[in-house]
């Protein structure tokens, strides 16, 4: 696998990546014994398979549904040095919510804290006035940051 330095980080980033979104059970959020063995296992053994070609960028987002619960159910088995974890949340009016959004979301990866966190969706004036106003989810990513829970932070579009 090749590596290159992720933007001004230390972080050597694989040119490829896991990602998340399509290997979950549910786009829903659904109670952690709905989730079938096979799909688990499935999902198990993609992160297992990817990490053994060397992709140790392993993304999601707490907009997958049930990708991270699951993720959380693998990646305590795997030496976490070896990884970068990242997870994207989508920015709120109220920016406590993301914060407590964000926490959600390393609790189910069952992580003490993440490399990378995206500010995700930043698609319209709104979202990115919710993300860059005083006081608003960029400042709670950086509380975030300042307590150990996150490592970097970026932004993501789409669509």
């Amino acid at each position: 696998m090749q590596y290159r330095r992720f933007g001004r980080t230390e972080l050597q980033m694989p040119v490829f990546s896991c990602g998340g979104m399509r290997y979950q059970h549910s786009w829903k959020d659904i109670p952690k014994w709905q989730i079938p063995r096979g799909s688990q296992h499935n999902l198990d053994e993609t992160i297992r398979r990817a990490i053994d070609v060397g992709i140790t960028h392993i993304e999601t987002a707490r907009g997958y549904g049930t990708s991270e619960v699951q993720l959380g159910r693998v990646l305590p088995k795997l030496d976490r040095d070896r990884l970068i974890i990242q997870t994207k949340v989508s920015p709120r009016a109220d920016a406590k919510d993301f914060y407590k959004t964000v926490e959600q979301s390393i609790h189910n990866l069952k992580l003490d804290h993440i490399d990378l966190l995206g500010l995700h969706g930043i698609n319209n004036a709104e979202t990115l006035h919710n993300s860059i106003r005083p006081g608003g989810c960029l400042d709670m990513a950086k509380t975030l940051q300042s307590q150990g829970k996150v490592r970097f932070i970026g932004f993501s579009t789409h669509g």
